[in-house]
């Protein structure tokens, strides 16, 4: 039988614990830190999203004031009641619009000769300023043949206020002649300023773009001003002039230069998000995962702005340290319950190894010889029970096997071992005839050898003598039914079937012959002459009731003990029948010794023998 791998109780337990454990708290850290990283980002964009929508909200606020204020300039003007030619109602005008609370950096008025005389909303205090020729104001105002809506400019940067400056303007007309035009500047640097406030302490980068690549509003965007935008002046009417604003590359921010590598992070559809028009983006560069959240404002009194948020992996900071000390706490919790499982494992195999360890000593050791180990009690109630049935089951194949030894002492093992499997105490065993070998042995001149010898040599030289015999015929498969004085009497395939019996018999014979010529017994030699003899006969119980013993009955039995003396006549070791040589696998390996007349037969009997050259 192939032997398979085999594993111990306490590998196959603390295996199961073990990749179960590392299992559940690695599908337990798995689901946290995704769990984690979702909430904190689904966080930070509802919190971008509060901020934007802020933003947003700010900045359409205070372009619809702006609007309603060139608007109302205007109609004043058409209407006849505003009049920029009258330097004191128009002075006292612009004041009372100051006071109302404008959100702006600077307004006023400029006249056709491209001077711009106008007001700073905070102090009152007068501007006076002309223009550059480059404005891209004057190419509109150019086109245009009558009274208009209030128009916003593209955001530059002013080197005149050194600021990113958004420019709202509307044409004044009095009865059909244009009479200047009235004009407000915004400063987006206050949009920056309304991004970051409040966020000093916060991980994310505000961001404001416009025209698709050019940065209308951003943390760096100051700094940009006054060192790249001021290194640009190199004359006094450039110094008049606005510079356009910085695109995404000139910033500054790797994120906003690589904000078109961006991927699509896709939403829940049900996420209401969405239709705020919310859109998430993810960005691997060098220095790690950002997160970009933008929204894009088409309502925009100029061309589409583009709102937003990115966040680096700073994001992610507190829960990755959160996550990581669970990740310790989890692991000194593992360790521990692997301690206590090899443990416990230990405490729970031990009964089970003293079950494998007492088997094993029966296995290595003649049960009916040694003693009878008793396994300890448990009390787990399964191992107690099963110590107990185990206790109790060696003791039964104790007695077994030490009665079987003991029966097998005077009877055959095989026949012992039949009549204890046989079910009833009778010690009878069915009558069984069958064609078998039979094996005589005889030791020549044992009667000379007593009377010269002393009984406790003969009994010890006998003892040892037959050990001897009986190890060579069992191990060749015979059965001894009778120790008749110094003879043996064996049989083989009586009761349990031998092929080749007669082989078998006779290889006894010669090894017995081979045996007692190269030794001795109890410091004697000794001679034996054995008969083999093949035939019917009939094997059984005989005896009273109360004792019995196994013998085998028939002519073939007798014959083989004829045979055995015949030795005496023919000078020989070894005889056996015709009806034997014809049973032998190589009957050539027997020669014909002679032909005898046997006591009680009527016609000559075919004898033969072993050379000598195959006993030496």
């Amino acid at each position: 039988m192939r032997s398979k791998r085999r594993y111990s109780v306490l590998s196959v337990l603390l295996a199961g614990f073990i990749s179960t454990s590392v299992f559940g708290v690695g599908l337990s850290l798995y689901v946290g830190l995704g769990t984690a990283i979702e909430n904190t980002r689904n966080l930070w964009v509802m919190l971008a999203n509060i901020d934007l929508t802020s933003v947003q909200r700010t900045m359409n606020e205070r372009m619809n004031e702006v609007d309603e204020r060139s608007d109302w300039v205007a109609q004043q003007v058409a209407e006849g009641s505003l009049d920029p030619s009258f330097q004191y109602g128009w002075t006292n005008a612009m004041r009372a619009l100051a006071a109302a609370g404008m959100d702006v950096m600077a307004y006023g008025l400029i006249t056709g000769e491209r001077q711009f005389i106008g007001f700073n909303p905070e102090d009152m205090s007068d501007i006076r300023r002309t223009l550059p020729a480059d404005d891209m104001l004057f190419s509109e105002l150019a086109q245009i043949r009558g009274p208009i809506t209030n128009r916003t400019g593209f955001p530059r940067w002013d080197p005149y206020f050194n600021r990113t400056v958004l420019t709202n303007w509307v044409p004044l007309f009095y009865d059909g002649h244009y009479v200047g035009t009235f004009i407000q500047y915004l400063s987006l640097s206050n949009l920056s300023d309304s991004l970051l406030r409040g966020r000093e302490n916060l991980p994310g980068t505000p961001f404001i773009l416009i025209a698709g690549n050019r940065v209308m509003a951003h943390p760096r965007l100051r700094d940009w001003g006054e060192n790249t935008a001021n290194a640009l002046i190199n004359g006094a009417d450039i110094a008049r002039s606005p510079i356009p604003l910085p695109t995404i590359h000139d910033i500054g921010d790797p994120v906003l230069a690589n904000l078109g590598k961006s991927e699509n992070i896709k939403n829940d559809q049900n996420d209401t998000r969405q239709n705020g028009g919310l859109k998430l983006s993810g960005l691997d560069l060098d220095d790690g995962y950002h997160l970009i959240v933008t929204r894009q404002v088409l309502d925009a009194p100029i061309s589409p702005v583009v709102i937003g948020m990115h966040f680096d992996e700073r994001l992610f900071d507190d829960e990755w340290d959160r996550l990581v000390l669970a990740s310790i706490l989890g692991g000194g919790v593992l360790v521990l319950a692997i301690l206590v499982a090899i443990f416990m494992s230990k405490q729970f195999t031990k009964p089970i190894r003293r079950f494998a360890a007492a088997a094993r000593a029966f296995e290595d050791e003649d049960i009916a010889s040694v003693d009878v180990p008793q396994l300890v009690g448990s009390r787990i109630r399964e191992y107690d029970d099963a110590a107990r049935s185990f206790n109790n089951m060696m003791m039964a194949v104790h007695d077994r096997e030490r009665i079987t030894s003991l029966f097998g002492k005077f009877v055959p093992q095989s026949i012992a071992k039949k009549l204890l499997a046989s079910g009833n105490d009778s010690g009878v065993l069915p009558p069984q005839q069958s064609e078998a070998t039979v094996l005589f042995i005889d030791i020549a001149g044992f009667t000379t050898m007593c009377e010269a010898l002393d009984p406790n040599q003969i009994i010890a030289m006998l003892n040892d003598y037959f050990d001897c015999a009986t190890q060579i015929i069992e191990s060749h498969g015979g059965i001894i039914t009778q120790f008749q004085g110094d003879a043996i009497l064996a049989v083989y395939n009586v009761f349990d079937d031998l092929e080749h019996h007669a082989d078998a018999a006779l290889d006894s014979a010669i090894a017995l012959q081979r045996e007692v010529k190269t030794r001795t017994f109890e410091g004697l030699n000794v001679e034996i002459r054995c008969g083999v003899n093949t035939g019917s006969m009939v094997a059984g119980n005989v005896g009273a009731k109360a004792r019995l013993s196994f013998t085998v009955h028939g002519d073939a039995v007798n014959t083989a003990s004829r045979l055995e003396q015949e030795n005496k006549v023919l000078h020989t070791d070894i005889l056996i029948s015709e009806t034997t040589r014809v049973l032998l696998v190589e009957p050539d390996r027997v020669i014909k010794a002679g032909e005898v007349l046997l006591r009680g037969r009527h016609s000559m009997t075919g004898l033969y023998t072993v050379p000598s050259e195959q006993i030496k």
